[in-house]
C-alpha cells in the first residue's frame, strides 16, 4: 500500500497537480518510506532542500520522481508548469538583482563620484562591492596633512597626499585605513608610516608604506616567519590593482 501511495504522489507531481504545501507536508510524512523504497540515490534526488523556494522545489522534486517512475515502466506526463514557474522566478529575481545594482551604482555615484577621475578602476569595483556595512569618508585638508608632516619630520610623496586628500577613513571587508590612526614606526631598521590593515594574507595583517622606496607593504603575521612583503609599487597601484583585485574576489 505505502508504494502505490507513493506511486500515486510522484505521478500526481509529475503531472503537475500538487502545490508546494501539498508536496512538502507529504513529502515530510513519508520521507522514510520514499528512501527505503526508492533508494538512497533517487531520495536525494527528490528530496525538497531548505534553501529553495516552493516552486523551485516542486520543479526539481517532479524531475527526480519522473526519473524514478520511468526507471520502474511506469508511464506518466512531464508537466511545464513547474519549470515555468520557476523560470518566472528566476527571472524575477534577476530583474531584482539588476535594479539592485543599478541602485547601488547610483549611490556610488553620489557618494564617491570625486574618486572617479583619482582611482577609476577602484571606484568602478565599488559599484560593484559596495554594502551598506563599508565606510568611506571624504579626505582631509592639506594644512592636516602638513600637520602628520611637521609631526613626522618628513614630506609625504605625492601618492599619499593624494589619497589622504581624496579619503580619510577607507573600512572595507577586510580594508582598513585611517588617516587618524597614521603613525611613523621603525621596523628592522627600516621606515615605515603605519597605514592600517590589509588582511591580504591573514586575518590582521597591517598594512605599512615603506618611506624610502615609497612603495607598500603588508606585515603577515601569520607565515611561520612573520616578515614585510611587498605588495604594491606604489599607493596607486595599491589602489587601481591589489585592492581591486583583492574586492573581485569577493563579489
Amino acid at each position: 500500500m505505502i508504494q502505490e501511495e507513493i506511486i500515486k504522489k510522484f505521478i500526481d507531481l509529475s503531472e503537475g497537480k500538487l502545490n508546494a504545501k501539498e508536496w512538502m507536508g507529504w513529502f515530510s510524512n513519508h520521507k522514510d518510506d520514499v528512501e527505503r523504497i526508492c533508494g538512497r540515490r533517487a531520495f536525494l534526488g527528490i528530496k525538497p532542500k531548505e534553501s529553495f523556494s516552493g516552486i523551485r522545489n516542486l520543479y526539481i522534486s517532479q524531475l527526480g520522481a519522473f526519473d524514478w517512475l520511468k526507471s520502474k515502466n511506469i508511464n506518466t506526463n512531464l508537466s511545464d508548469l513547474y519549470k515555468e514557474g520557476w523560470e518566472k522566478e528566476f527571472n524575477d529575481f534577476c530583474k531584482q538583482e539588476k535594479q539592485k545594482e543599478k541602485q547601488l551604482q547610483k549611490a556610488v555615484e553620489d557618494k564617491f563620484g570625486h574618486l572617479k577621475k583619482v582611482y577609476p578602476r577602484f571606484f568602478k569595483q565599488l559599484t560593484k562591492s559596495y554594502s551598506s556595512s563599508d565606510t568611506i569618508i571624504k579626505g582631509v585638508k592639506a594644512e592636516e596633512i602638513r600637520k602628520k608632516e611637521k609631526k613626522f619630520s618628513l614630506l609625504f610623496p605625492d601618492d599619499l597626499v593624494t589619497f589622504y586628500q581624496n579619503i580619510s577613513k577607507l573600512h572595507l571587508e577586510g580594508i582598513m585605513i585611517d588617516f587618524m590612526e597614521l603613525s611613523y614606526e621603525t621596523i628592522q631598521k627600516k621606515n615605515y608610516l603605519f597605514l592600517g590593515e590589509f588582511w591580504v594574507y591573514g586575518d590582521g595583517d597591517q598594512l605599512y608604506y615603506n618611506i624610502e622606496n615609497q612603495s607598500i607593504y603588508a606585515f603577515a603575521h601569520e607565515n611561520h616567519a612573520p616578515k614585510m612583503i611587498k605588495i604594491a609599487n606604489s599607493f596607486n597601484d595599491l589602489m587601481e590593482k591589489k585592492i581591486v583585485a583583492y574586492l573581485k574576489e569577493y563579489e
